[in-house]
């Protein structure tokens, strides 16, 4: 809230004084009463947090470099390093590179060909330029410079000329976890046929290069888009999918270690990018939330997580979907799930619905996390997917599978190809049914509803609701 406070009214140092000398007056007056000394001790945390955030957010300098502001719209010529893994698309490359002599980062749209990789020093000369907002095909806004800028990148260069000059200057453990990345995708890809290679690419380690914009279209049709990107609301519920489908294999304990070492294994993989660390994060307490079975406890460090991390950058509370979706979902999972679980004992209708393989208490978490996320979801997309409530419990039960396959497929192929295809076969037959199912969702007339997006007030008060059926649920139903 005090970060809210801060980028709405930007009260600045004198703001902080005065929130505070206020927490601290009434934390003195109600404590000198001694009525409720525990209600002045939460004022005053509360206090104390809320000029926390208000400080927090007057740190934050996100003003571009003023030389290359002054450049804007003319050619510059720069040497720079490749500071991010490449983020390869259908047509162009993106490479986000660190200037010399310049505060800040560059977006570098380029041409596919040639590859550069991480690390690499080039020399770049083209148009500078600054990034701008843009309308989706449904009409929703996205704050592209916001997004941009969150990570100090206020500029951009489209089609620059690139010359590649030295190779040397890279983190060597970044490095070779993107190395290895890239191998795993290339052994699945050796084995895998297309759409299906690029499917498990993406479901893995969120890379979609080669899905095509139809079938793209089609996963966002049926509310699936987020099984082949990293956002937070992908990993928390494959997390929680992993978790029951290994306690069904063992015990409860084993199923949480599992699950949390496949997370630590995920990120690591991907190479350990703030957006991945933060919904990894988030998805462990998932994890602990389930393992424990005490709301109370994991919200307690679904809090702490969050405070942490906006501490550490507290422009992602308003632009970063990674952190919004992947917070709210654990909320969700941590708060409603439990509720949802209950119906499926209470109402016979639901009992078609097998606990072998853990299939009930997956699905109860996919519904709750869906529920709760879906005010976020329309907000940023624009529409909402109708037919994803019945898609989503059927598709994500295989994921964790699929997860399974893919990464036993690219590591059997390092060894040796001939090894990999009886893998690989399974690997494909789950893909195709994924793809089979999506496809025909999508295909389904109204499948989807265009609403455009809410407005905060709606957001908040969906949310308040939200709330009040919670509050309700708690003396009503017995978990």
């Amino acid at each position: 809230m005090g970060i809210v406070a801060e980028s709405v009214f930007g009260g600045g140092l004198v703001f902080a004084l005065f929130t505070s000398l206020i927490s601290v007056a009434v934390f003195w007056v109600l404590y000198s009463k001694k009525e409720d000394n525990h209600f002045a001790k939460i004022f005053l945390l509360a206090g104390i947090a809320f000029t926390i955030g208000i400080l927090r957010m007057t740190a934050v300098d996100i003003s571009p470099d003023s030389s290359l502001a002054a450049s804007v719209g003319r050619a510059v010529s720069f040497e720079a390093v490749i500071s991010q893994e490449p983020d390869v698309r259908d047509s162009t490359t993106r490479y986000t590179v660190n200037p010399d002599n310049f505060k800040g980062l560059i977006l570098l749209v380029a041409n596919r060909f040639p590859e550069l990789q991480y690390g690499d020093k080039i020399k770049v000369s083209g148009k500078l330029d600054v990034p701008k907002n843009f309308s989706s095909d449904n009409g929703t806004e996205f704050d592209y410079v916001s997004y941009l800028s969150k990570d100090d990148i206020h500029f951009i260069i489209y089609h620059p000329n690139i010359e590649k000059i030295d190779s040397g200057n890279k983190n060597k453990i970044i490095y070779y976890l993107y190395s290895l990345k890239n191998i795993f995708i290339g052994k699945i890809e050796r084995v895998v046929p297309e759409p299906n290679a690029s499917l498990l690419s993406g479901v893995i380690f969120g890379a979609k290069q080669s899905l095509g914009e139809n079938l793209l279209n089609d996963f966002r049709k049926a509310g699936l888009i987020h099984i082949v990107v990293l956002s937070g609301y992908n990993i928390t519920i494959i997390a929680i999918g992993i978790f029951y489908l290994a306690s069904f294999l063992g015990r409860r304990k084993l199923g949480c270690v599992i699950s949390a070492a496949s997370i630590v294994l995920f990120a690591v993989m991907v190479g350990l990018g703030a957006t991945v660390l933060r919904a990894c994060i988030m998805a462990l307490i998932a994890i602990l939330a389930k393992f424990l079975g005490r709301p109370a406890d994991a919200l307690r460090w679904l809090f702490i997580a969050g405070l942490l991390m906006l501490l550490w950058n507290p422009l992602i509370l308003f632009y970063d979907p990674s952190f919004q979706l992947s917070f709210m979902a654990t909320l969700g999972l941590i708060l409603f799930s439990p509720f949802v679980l209950s119906l499926f004992s209470r109402y016979r209708f639901l009992n078609f619905i097998p606990e072998k393989f853990g299939l009930r208490e997956i699905i109860s978490a996919t519904l709750a996390v869906q529920l709760f996320v879906l005010p976020l979801l329309i907000r940023m997309s624009g529409f909402v997917s109708i037919i994803s409530f019945v898609v989503n419990p059927l598709v994500l039960p295989m994921i964790p599978w699929v997860m399974a396959l893919g990464a036993l497929t690219g590591a059997l192929g390092i060894v040796s190809q001939i090894l990999s295809w009886p893998v690989a076969a399974l690997s494909y037959f789950f893909t195709q049914v994924i793809i089979s199912i999506t496809e025909f969702s999508a295909s389904i007339p109204y499948a989807t509803l265009q609403i455009g997006t809410l407005p905060l007030w709606v957001i908040l008060l969906w949310y308040g609701f939200y709330g009040f059926v919670y509050l309700k649920l708690k003396k009503c139903v017995v978990v």
